[in-house]
């Protein structure tokens, strides 16, 4: 193996580097440096107006930052628009859910599915058999792994919110992104939906694909986080492992005046 090749192998999934972003006087992200690795589970918190949701929106493409540059195994994706970076792999989730809310769970999965063979298949072979045909094992199995099979038909504005969630992660793991970015993936679900949802992300995506995570969970964070970066005021105030974060002083100061973050 050569040195190149070692260099390659030990990329981060993702890197970002002296991040700013500036709205009029405002200084939203100040020089923040993140980086991802492989198959880790890379939890990121901070109080509200910390900067977490603006630094997601740089990774995604929808905001353009005033400097620093974003990579995905080593390659600059800076210039890429969200479509493009989506192309590449990086998947994101939102706060709220974004689904199809009026045609049923199964054409949801379906959707997902043609866009993930879209690139891989020719026309010819999408073509050859029809597309709830050639994907019906597939959309079966992933219901069923999901606990919606008895809602396959049932439209997503018809369910529950810990409903739309699995079916949210569902149909991004079928998607088989390179990168995921789940935005407070436990907003709004009841306490069983919580546990039930940290749960699918432990068996299901650990080790298999690299996570950024935003959320205000902190019993989430610390059970599925293998390391942690705490941000203040635009700032990265620290980057650890759970147990550096949650012993360190500095951060317990940042969050004596909203215990509820922490």
């Amino acid at each position: 193996m050569t040195l190149s090749t070692v260099s390659q192998a030990i990329q981060p999934a993702l890197q970002l580097t002296d991040i700013t972003v500036r709205f009029g006087g405002i200084l939203a992200l100040n020089n923040v440096n993140l980086s991802l690795q492989p198959g880790e589970i890379h939890a990121l918190i901070g109080p509200n107006g910390a900067g977490k949701t603006t630094l997601v929106s740089v990774l995604s493409g929808e905001l353009t930052p005033n400097t620093g540059t974003v990579a995905i195994g080593g390659e600059d994706i800076s210039h890429l628009k969200p479509y493009q970076r989506a192309r590449c792999g990086l998947l994101r989730t939102y706060q709220l859910t974004a689904l199809f809310q009026h045609i049923p769970l199964r054409q949801n999965i379906l959707l997902s599915l043609e866009a993930r063979d879209r690139a891989r298949l020719s026309f010819v072979d999408l073509l050859r058999f029809s597309a709830t045909n050639r994907y019906e094992a597939e959309i079966n199995s992933v219901l069923e792994d999901f606990s919606l099979a008895a809602k396959a038909n049932a439209v997503p504005a018809s369910l529950s919110h810990g409903d739309r969630r699995r079916l949210e992660l569902a149909m991004a793991i079928i998607s088989e992104p390179s990168i995921l970015l789940l935005d407070e993936p436990l907003a709004g679900l009841s306490t069983a939906d919580a546990l039930s949802f940290v749960e699918m992300i432990q068996h299901r995506l650990r080790g298999k694909i690299p996570i950024l995570l935003i959320e205000h969970d902190m019993d989430a964070v610390f059970s599925l986080a293998d390391e942690i970066t705490v941000m203040v005021n635009g700032n990265v105030l620290m980057t650890g492992t759970p147990e550096a974060v949650r012993n360190s002083a500095e951060v317990q100061a940042a969050y004596l005046s909203d215990e509820d973050d922490f």
